[in-house]
């Protein structure tokens, strides 16, 4: 929306109200572009009234029993639950299906359409809302007009071609109409607003409505299967699941974020593009808010003046398809890991891992076990996302098909280490790639010596020796922000000790070494059975209870839960003042583990359990672009240091490996780059 003058953001929420529908957000989004841009007169209207919507949060954890209750319904009133259930599971499973197709398609590489977090948790816990809506709709109809639903089987081929004919005729017209009602500036405000909170969309952006608009809806399209039967007095229920089906697929192609031009659809002499629309089209609602009314044709827009042209660019934009300048290596981590894939869920790609209470470790990995084992009968690994570097390398995550139980077992690591070096090798054929990074258990000690054993296996192989093909851990990187994340810590330098579980690893020796040479005051009591640190402030213990008595404490290796239990259990509700009985002095467990699990603290109420060593980048920074931080259990722009650690070796094309012990010395470098990319720690809320 451009002015004379640049407001603030804040300044220009429309009527849809979301931040994310700022004029700034819309251009960020490539939702317009110089040709298709609105003037100041066509766009004024959008700051008429202000949503009410922006803070909507609705309650999702009861959504199964809403979706169990018409079955109840159905019993009490007897009535049949198959028509309901058929139609509704069918519209659920084609739903997910496209969000699926979608994303691997066409979001997994389209790193400049970038969906904003808040956008996605809000239309994952309401993109169904109306499918289950339309379920309990249903059961009323069943019992007013049984003969809409179980007319005899052989009026399904006649029923459909007048479902067809009602939805030109009725629903077409019916909805232009509607939806330009629902544009008055009050009922934007109060229904139809939040759905335009969604500037750049998803499939399932259409099914994403106010509670009070899915009734306007019902009544809309109803007319496509009730009509014929008023007319007709039959009607079969499996055309008005196919209808309601096929629907949704049509209305989810509409907001498909993509760019489809066919000479079928725009040329001026084909009749199609009056009578059946593109992605664009309703891309183009989306973004001049009074235009492209039309449901799927088009031809009612050019009949009443509001059709408006628009293109969208971003993919125009986008490096070359083979361009992959650098590939992180990555794993499953567990089941946890798997419902976070996009490609599963693209509503859950960001936030925290869940987390299974009830299911045990061994129960979990034995069955992601048998997933591995299954992808590699089909695939050698699996393409994640696509990300651009600085505006121009592109990075890719790319992971081997194994599971948590392939870095525990140590008859495996050899096959581990195999699929590693045949990812760098066809990666590097097939796109040239030189740049390698090794994601957490991949650069296990145990496995492969940090590292240090890929190494060795790139430069004997007799196809990568002279590839100059280099393998990075970013190690330095994830000790650098350790060591920052603990010295910025509020009175870290009146701080008499810490309690360290991980020191004895390369990140937590390389952090101890630091710390006991910038800080030669501060006490370092190491929780290990090996003594590999030699100082006068170096003490070691083995029993982890002693982590109590001292006020911060250092996670940075995983142990069992069971472990935590037992230690703490003699302690657990008792008072941390110093003039009790039992006290303790712990308040702060920092952690930098990955994943990240937290440990149960009940009965220590002064006890806060923190994950660190997370970086954040800024969303206007031209360091990252893309999805580069989803499926990782993180926030959106947030990065591990070990992932950032890699991609700045690439960007300042570091010609050695990094792997092996961490030099000390390196750590500051690489933060201090870091930062003059835009990185920083992620602030810890205490």
């Amino acid at each position: 929306m451009p002015t004379n003058k640049k407001p603030e953001a804040s300044t220009l929420v429309s009527s849809v109200g979301d931040a994310s529908s700022s004029s700034a957000a819309i251009l960020a989004n490539n939702a317009y572009n110089n040709s298709t841009r609105p003037t100041k007169d066509e766009t004024k209207h959008i700051k008429a009234v202000t949503s009410t919507h922006s803070d909507h949060v609705r309650n999702s954890n009861y959504d199964l029993l809403w979706f169990l209750g018409p079955a109840l319904i159905c019993y009490a009133l007897n009535t049949s639950i198959v028509p309901i259930y058929a139609i509704g599971i069918a519209r659920i499973i084609s739903t997910r299906l496209t969000l699926t197709l979608h994303y691997l398609f066409f979001d997994k590489d389209n790193y400049l359409n970038k969906l904003p977090q808040k956008q996605l948790e809000r239309e994952g816990d309401d993109y169904l809302v109306g499918t289950v809506l339309h379920m309990y709709a249903q059961i009323p109809l069943q019992l007013l007009f049984p003969a809409m639903f179980f007319s005899d089987p052989s009026v399904i081929g006649i029923s459909a071609k007048r479902a067809l004919i009602s939805h030109i005729l009725l629903v077409e017209p019916l909805y232009y109409f509607a939806h330009r009602w629902l544009h008055i500036p009050e009922n934007m405000k109060s229904m139809h607003g939040f759905h335009h909170l969604s500037i750049s969309t998803l499939p399932s952006t259409s099914l994403v409505q106010n509670f009070n608009e899915h009734f306007v809806y019902i009544a809309v399209f109803g007319p496509a299967f009730f009509a014929p039967f008023v007319l007709y007095g039959e009607m079969h229920w499996t055309i008005i699941g196919a209808y309601l089906v096929l629907f949704d697929l049509i209305n989810a192609y509409g907001h498909m974020n993509i760019k489809y031009r066919h000479p079928i659809f725009t040329s001026k002499y084909s009749p199609f593009q009056y009578l059946f629309y593109t992605p664009e089209f309703h891309l183009g609602h989306h973004a001049f808010f009074r235009a492209n009314y039309a449901l799927f044709m088009p031809i009612w827009d050019h009949m009443f003046g509001s059709w408006r042209e628009y293109k969208k660019t971003d993919t125009d934009k986008l490096l070359p398809a083979d361009q992959q300048d650098f590939v992180f290596i990555g794993h499953n981590a567990g089941l946890a890991h798997f419902l976070t894939c996009p490609e599963w869920d693209v509503y859950a790609a960001y936030g925290p891992f869940r987390t299974f209470k009830y299911l045990p470790y061994s129960v979990e990995f034995m069955f992601c076990n048998l997933v591995g084992a299954f992808c590699r009968l089909v695939m050698s690994c699996y393409t994640c996302s696509r990300y651009m570097i600085n505006d121009t390398l592109i990075g890719r995550v790319i992971c081997i098909c194994r599971t948590p139980i392939d870095y525990i077992n140590p008859k495996r690591y050899s096959l581990v280490n195999k699929d590693i070096v045949k990812l760098i090798k066809s990666q590097n054929k097939k796109h040239g790639t030189k740049c390698f990074g090794l994601g957490n258990l991949n650069k296990m000690k145990q496995v492969n010596d940090g590292g240090q054993l890929i190494s060795d296996m790139v430069k004997a192989d007799p196809e990568l020796k002279d590839k100059d093909i280099r393998v990075w851990t970013g190690d330095t990187m994830t000790a650098a922000s350790v060591y920052h994340q603990l010295t910025e810590l509020p009175g870290f330098d009146t701080l008499d000790s810490i309690f360290f579980v991980g020191a004895n690893g390369k990140i937590g020796n390389a952090v101890c070494k630091h710390l006991l040479t910038t800080k030669p005051n501060l006490k370092i009591r190491i929780y290990s059975l090996s003594h590999t640190l030699d100082h006068p402030n170096v003490t070691y213990t083995s029993d982890l209870a002693d982590l109590l008595n001292h006020k911060v404490v250092v996670l940075g290796k995983q142990l069992s839960p069971r472990k935590y239990a037992k230690a703490l259990a003699p302690f657990r509700g008792a008072s941390s003042k110093k003039q009790e009985l039992t006290p303790y002095k712990c308040r702060l467990i920092l952690d930098y583990t990955v994943p990240y699990i937290p440990i149960d603290l009940n009965g220590f109420k002064n006890i806060e359990h923190h994950q660190i060593a997370v970086l954040e980048t800024s969303p206007s920074s031209n360091f990252l672009k893309g999805h580069f931080d989803i499926g990782f259990g993180l926030e959106q722009h947030q990065i591990y240091p070990c992932h950032a650690g890699c991609i700045i070796n690439t960007l300042y094309d570091r010609k050695t490996d990094e792997v092996g012990e961490i030099c000390v010395q390196d750590m500051m470098t690489m933060w201090k780059r870091g930062q003059e990319l835009g990185l920083s720690n992620r602030p810890l809320k205490f």
